[in-house]
């Protein structure tokens, strides 16, 4: 009988390394071609610097995460914690509550081994809510500077009208 769970982990593993690989490959092109770009302004071209080491990190931990998965299943960890857990509910079921000295470090190198997968995911959901801070913080930017160039244009816009309509009586503006 074939296993599931090995199968669904390395699907999962060439999946992540393959978005990895994909994310990396365009953020590389984009600090590539940023020194290029001559129209971009000092703070768009430090925020898309910093964007793309960003998102590059992000992939890096995506990377560490697919390689402790495979690691995990490649060293057949997967088949040994099943074999612990099938022991420790034997020895539970004839009324034994401590484990061996081999059972107890199996058990937490099991922990330990998920935990720090964890705790890599958990940093990479760390770096991904400081890129959408920065993607926020560059929207409000690009916001106001869009209305300040609106209020701007229509300011220049109605200073041209009252130029070519002349002076009205009763306008506050011939004071």
């Amino acid at each position: 009988m074939i296993a599931v769970a090995p199968l669904v982990a390395w699907f999962m593993v060439l999946l992540i390394v393959g978005l990895a690989g994909l994310f990396a490959r365009q953020q590389l092109r984009t600090l590539r071609e940023l020194p290029h770009k001559a129209d971009l302004a000092p703070e768009d071209r430090i925020y898309l610097s910093r964007q793309a080491w960003r998102r590059l990190a992000g992939c890096g931990l995506l990377v560490a995460i697919a390689v402790m998965i495979s690691v995990w299943y490649l060293s057949g960890q997967d088949m040994d914690i099943d074999k612990l857990g099938d022991a420790i509910q034997a020895r539970r079921a004839a009324g034994e509550v401590q484990l061996t000295p081999e059972q107890e470090r199996a058990k937490q190198f099991f922990a330990f081994y998920w935990i720090a997968v964890l705790l890599l995911l958990f940093v990479l959901l760390i770096l991904m809510a400081f890129d959408l801070n920065a993607i926020r913080r560059f929207a409000a930017r690009h916001s106001r500077q869009i209305r300040d160039d609106r209020r701007a244009m229509l300011e220049r816009e109605l200073a041209a009208l009252r130029r070519e309509r002349g002076p009205r009586r009763g306008d506050p503006s011939m004071n």
